[in-house]
């Protein structure tokens, strides 16, 4: 399962297809702070036990995040080194948001 840390904007914006998106952190008037149901929206969309590929936008989140994951007891978390920038930028395809005509 692939699962993004990034903010639903960003997500909005393009993402692999078939990922969910659970954002590690939210943007709020004094900056960058952690979801503090980050652990149970995982766990409402993946099992302890599922292979999960975690990523953001450039695999800092992501890395933190994977790290918060393996610490709670999922088995098997890999961090997607890079992000999305490293995904589109090495021509893998993304989801792409319908423009309205």
């Amino acid at each position: 399962m692939a699962t993004s840390v990034r903010t639903h904007e960003e997500f909005d914006k393009g993402h692999l297809e078939n990922s969910i998106v659970v954002p590690y952190l939210f943007i709020t008037p004094q900056g960058r702070e952690k979801n503090p149901q980050f652990l149970e929206q995982v766990l409402s969309a993946c099992k302890m036990e599922d292979n999960i590929i975690v990523g953001c936008r450039s695999g800092v989140r992501s890395l933190e995040a994977s790290a918060e994951l393996l610490n709670a007891g999922f088995k098997s978390i890999k961090n997607m080194e890079g992000g999305y920038i490293a995904w589109v930028a090495n021509g893998f395809s993304v989801k792409q948001p319908q423009e309205s005509v």
